[in-house]
């Protein structure tokens, strides 16, 4: 042992190995490396520290919510494409049917689809400095009839989704959890965190974006499901989504969930209109629970309106007074073939009369008023290469009408799930996807356009104006209504709001 050194009541016992110290009866063993000698007359020595740990880094990434591959329509979710807003898509020729030959973005004006996709945003956000668009999803809420009168338990089980992970920078499976806020009570999501291993364990993919920009994601099919239960949404809610490490958090994504405590119903009158014998058979009851099943469940429920078949009915022409002028006009259309058929002034003549003589006419008598809250739509038997056509939708241009309230299918259309609806979101205000409205027609103009014949939505087209197929109908996946849509079809004047 070495020498041992007295300093008033502090003890000091030093070794090679270690240095014991004691004072006022605390002892303690420290390393004698720790113990600093800064002087040969006096012994001084500093308290051990453990070396500081460095804190992980927290990766910098977005979190996106994304509609599911099967996804049917049951509920509404809207997003903003990469291929609305970047020139990915080669486009032959614009909606004029002119020449463009060239990669494009979808949209005709990219600002405006971003604006449009922030608004009604709460709180928008701009993770590490990168803009952010949040997907839009509708829900009906599931309540008692106690709890709200206009709930439904058409999504009780709520919205199952995949979550996305974008790249910033190169993630890691460093056990950063990704977690999920409401602050809505009556909007859940489950679970409410996910830890970047299982985003990872789906394995990485890349897209790329113009100038070779390459976007490195992992998508985890399934992850989340957001319900809605025991109260309707007051306002637009939003599910925020953050990044967390250790004591570092970041706010990486956000979901907007449309409000719903109105819910607008929509009656349907469909009107089997006769023209040959024993021809209405073929529109038999099933095709009728089909019609309803799509507009109630497939369809216009994204926008949170109920669509029922109030009515099915028959209404055959033949019995009609040929001494009124109206009918005999309509017969001359009819009669006079494929080569001279109007369809445009089939509908106008079967609304009119349909007026005079309908079993189920609205109160007043006129259709296309505003005070009709029923939608027409009439089935006809004529064949299905009568003219080539499927279907007829008019708007009328009477100051006071926004659209017109009925609209026609043919024979050939009759089988064809999104000619039905297409032709009744025109009912519903809507313009096509890639038209830029029609003023006179007292059309609400979409707040930007697209390509026709390039997206997934009802009211485009199956096909391109060079001719190809629409990419989304060669599955029968035109199912959409976008979020501005929504907007626009809650707000017709045929809607019931009380019932």
């Amino acid at each position: 042992m070495g020498n041992m050194i007295s300093i008033a009541k502090t003890i000091v016992e030093s070794s090679e190995l270690s240095t014991t110290y004691a004072t006022n009866g605390d002892i303690s063993l420290n390393a004698a490396s720790q113990v600093k000698l800064r002087s040969t007359e006096k012994i001084i020595y500093d308290q051990y520290k453990a070396p500081a740990t460095k804190e992980k880094e927290l990766k910098k990434f977005l979190v996106h919510f994304r509609r599911p591959a099967d996804y049917k329509g049951e509920y509404g979710f809207d997003w903003l494409r990469d291929e609305y807003i970047y020139a990915i898509n080669y486009i032959e020729r614009d909606n004029n049917n002119q020449p463009c030959n060239s990669t494009m973005p979808l949209v005709s004006d990219v600002a405006a689809a971003k604006k449009e996709y922030l608004k009604d945003v709460k709180s928008p956000v701009k993770p590490y400095g990168v803009d952010y668009y949040p997907a839009w999803l509708s829900l009906f809420p599931y309540t008692s009839s106690q709890q709200f009168k206009y709930g439904s338990s058409m999504n009780k089980d709520g919205a199952r989704l995949d979550l996305e992970l974008e790249e910033i920078e190169e993630v890691i499976s460093d056990g950063t959890e990704i977690i999920f806020e409401s602050k809505n009570p009556n909007l859940k999501i489950t679970p409410q965190k996910v830890n970047i291993a299982a985003l990872m364990g789906s394995g990485q993919q890349t897209r790329f974006r113009p100038g070779g920009v390459k976007v490195k994601y992992y998508t985890l099919k399934g992850a989340v499901t957001v319900v809605n239960a025991n109260a309707p949404l007051q306002q637009h809610e939003e599910i925020k989504v953050f990044a967390k490490l250790g004591n570092k958090k970041e706010e990486v994504g956000k979901l907007m969930v449309y409000n719903n405590h109105v819910i607008p119903k929509m009656e349907l009158i469909l009107v089997k209109v006769g023209t040959q014998a024993n021809s209405l058979p073929a529109i038999d009851q099933q095709l009728v629970k089909d019609i309803e099943y799509q507009f109630k469940r497939g369809s216009y429920n994204q926008a949170l309106i109920r669509a029922e078949i109030k009515t099915d009915t028959i209404f055959e022409t033949g019995v009609l007074p040929l001494t009124d002028h109206d009918v005999t006009s309509y017969w001359n259309n009819v009669l006079g073939g494929a080569a001279s058929f109007n369809e445009q002034q089939f509908l106008e003549e079967v609304i009119k009369l349909y007026e005079k003589y309908g079993q189920h006419k609205p109160n007043g008598g006129r259709i296309n008023a505003d005070a009709n809250k029923r939608t027409y739509i009439f089935l006809t038997d004529l064949p299905a290469g009568f003219n080539g056509i499927a279907a007829a939708a008019n708007g009328d241009v009477i100051k006071e009408f926004v659209w017109g309230n009925a609209f026609v299918v043919f024979l050939k259309g009759l089988n064809q799930r999104r000619t039905l609806l297409h032709e009744a979101g025109h009912s519903l205000g809507l313009q096509h996807t890639f038209s830029a409205g029609q003023p006179t027609a007292g059309l609400k103009p979409p707040p930007y356009t697209f390509y026709q014949g390039h997206t997934d939505n009802i009211m485009d087209y199956t096909w391109q104006t060079n001719g190809n197929l629409n990419p989304y109908n060669a599955k029968d996946n035109m199912r959409s209504f976008f979020k501005f849509q929504w907007d626009i079809m809650r707000q017709d004047r045929s809607l019931i709001l009380n019932y």
